[in-house]
């Protein structure tokens, strides 16, 4: 079954908007372009408004780009070949049902990355690790600020466990605000464990994957859902109502590794990736999945809590893409965290 991207076509929407420096409310929310970005930000609208066609798109402007990273630098010349973990799930990836495409803000990002490189290729690679990943990629994406044996480049996004709220939140959401509330959470979770570390008083309530926890958000069974931040604020796109309230940990960060030795591709990308948060070309990327999702820092940490070392570390390393990648958006595919530090499934 083909996913549905509720926030896509809301974004494009947004972006033309942003073009004339006004901002869309909810999952439309998008930064206002700045500096001379508008070529930059028009080519990711064209590509949101067909985003079966991004590859397509990207073809038909080769010739307006101009190669800023040596080709001595790249597994093959005039093309960034990028590794994609098989661990990464939605929405940073998201894989096409009966194929091996990709899409999601890895994808996105990878997608901006080699346009400010000047690249008029992209080649995704599926890898089981960052090392070897980068024995055969130029990049892998997801990666966290502590991978080591690779340089992990700048912060497109962050990792966190997210509190969700049914009605109105403004984050963050006080202990007091948890304590005696019904908390949804998948079974046999990070999120689980993590919540139980907490020692509240709330009434925990379990679920087998994020669709049905999100469902039972949006009816009201449940006050909140504690997820990965990004899974939830994914689905929130589906289900109305819903609301970030906040963080349980300090989130971490989400980056771009290239080899340790490669320093010269390092330069390289670090400007491209500089370029795109600056131009707002990267917000735009995150919000076609996220909609208007805030960067998580350590003011969005729910006050008045405290987490065992073994909670917030799990949530750094188990818990950065929280949701399976098969499937709807909507009505993704059932998925398990496993209880040795695994994913929320959707």
């Amino acid at each position: 079954m083909k996913h549905r991207r509720p926030c896509a076509h809301i974004a494009a929407v947004a972006v033309a908007a942003a073009l004339s420096l006004s901002v869309l409310p909810g999952c439309s929310s998008l930064p206002a372009p700045i500096s001379d970005a508008t070529s930059a930000v028009q080519t990711i609208v064209n590509d949101l408004m067909h985003p079966t066609s991004v590859a397509e798109a990207r073809a038909q402007r080769r010739s307006e780009l101009t190669q800023t990273v040596d080709d001595a630098d790249l597994v093959t010349p005039g093309t960034l070949t990028v590794g994609i973990r098989v661990s990464g799930t939605a929405p940073f990836v998201v894989t096409g049902s009966g194929d091996s495409s990709y899409e999601g803000i890895d994808v996105d990002t990878a997608y901006a990355l080699a346009d400010a490189l000047g690249l008029a290729h992209v080649e995704f690679v599926t890898v089981q690790s960052v090392s070897s990943g980068l024995s055969e990629c130029d990049v892998v994406m997801g990666v966290g600020s502590d991978e080591r044996g690779a340089t992990v480049i700048g912060s497109y996004a962050q990792s966190a466990l997210g509190v969700f709220s049914g009605s109105d939140a403004v984050p963050p959401i006080s202990a007091s605000d948890l304590t005696g509330a019904t908390v949804g959470v998948q079974a046999n979770s990070v999120s689980q464990a993590a919540l139980d570390d907490l020692g509240l008083v709330v009434v925990e309530e379990t679920f087998s994957n994020l669709n049905d926890a999100f469902e039972a958000l949006a009816s009201g069974s449940v006050d909140y859902v504690v997820c990965d931040a990004y899974a939830g604020a994914y689905l929130a796109c589906v289900h109305g109502g819903i609301s970030f309230a906040g963080t349980l940990d300090t989130p971490g960060t989400v980056g771009v590794a290239v080899s340790s030795d490669a320093t010269s591709l390092a330069s390289s990308v670090q400007a491209a990736l500089d370029q795109i948060q600056t131009n707002g070309v990267a917000e735009i990327a995150k919000s076609r999945w996220v909609g208007g999702f805030p960067a998580l820092t350590e003011a969005t940490r729910v006050t008045g809590l405290e987490l065992t070392s073994s909670s917030g570390d799990a949530s750094a390393e188990g818990d950065q893409g929280d949701a399976t990648d098969e499937g709807d958006q909507g009505d993704a595919a059932d998925g398990a965290e496993s209880t040795d530090g695994g994913t929320d499934g959707l």
